[in-house]
């Protein structure tokens, strides 16, 4: 028996030292929180703070767990994810009546406008978009057609084309194939900075669709409180550990 526990106890040892009750967080493609790499694996800002989350603290192991935009609700509800960061309870959540709590806003940023800069051709563009041939994302929210994400919805009542991703989108626009795109503020710093030479191209507007609060959201009840996710999070914040992460990815200076 005590060469039993001994073994036991050789083994906790040799578990690494960041062990701890697992959360899964689920993600989905959306650049620069979740994006594919050259590898065709799942990497961006979301799974770099995950790690970061993991050297900050032993009590938690985060792990992440690829969903799609459409299909996240209804893993949260299987019980495949535990948590999810960079979202907001009016993107589909509360709508649902999903068992999920929200920790503080730890992000902001929102989606700007973007056409194909023309002489003559200023900001009063977007004022007005109707009758414009809009560009988005398959799955998402926006606030020109009231947050509505049903395809066939945006269909009846835009003359909108739905793309898999936000360079799509850009492109689209630089081709002349949509008039106005709908593209994160986040990724379009990084782009831009990537592509220098395509900024005279383009025409951003000044103005948003809409303004993130990005949160993590947990399951209520579930193995991690939005007081533990506060915790950690404000810890990375006073740290410097975020604002590291944010500069990385081009969406602080």
């Amino acid at each position: 028996m005590l060469r039993i526990c001994l073994v036991i106890l050789g083994m906790l040892a040799a578990l690494p030292a960041w062990a701890g009750q697992v959360i899964k967080v689920g993600g989905y493609e959306f650049a620069p929180f979740v994006e594919t790499n050259a590898a065709g694996q799942p990497d961006g800002l979301a799974l770099r703070l995950i790690e970061a989350m993991n050297a900050h603290q032993d009590r938690f192991t985060f792990q992440f767990v690829p969903t799609s935009p459409n299909r996240r609700y209804k893993d949260f509800e299987a019980g495949h994810f535990d948590a999810i960061l960079f979202e907001s309870p009016d993107w589909g959540w509360t709508e649902r009546k999903l068992p999920i709590r929200a920790s503080r806003v730890f992000l902001d940023g929102g989606e700007l406008y973007v056409a194909l800069a023309q002489p003559g051709r200023g900001q009063e563009f977007f004022a007005d978009l109707s009758g414009k041939r809009m560009v988005g994302l398959l799955g998402y929210h926006y606030g020109f057609a009231g947050f509505e994400a049903d395809p066939a919805v945006l269909a009846s009542r835009f003359r909108i084309t739905l793309v898999r991703d936000n360079s799509a989108s850009i492109e689209a626009i630089l081709k002349d194939r949509g008039d106005v795109a709908v593209v994160t503020d986040a990724y379009l710093k990084r782009w831009l900075r990537s592509r220098p030479e395509a900024a005279p191209r383009l025409l951003v507007s000044e103005r948003f669709d809409q303004r993130y609060a990005h949160r993590a959201l947990v399951r209520a009840g579930g193995p991690i409180t939005t007081e533990d996710m506060d915790k950690i999070l404000s810890a990375m914040d006073l740290d410097g550990t975020l604002t590291r992460l944010w500069r990385e990815f081009g969406i602080r200076d």
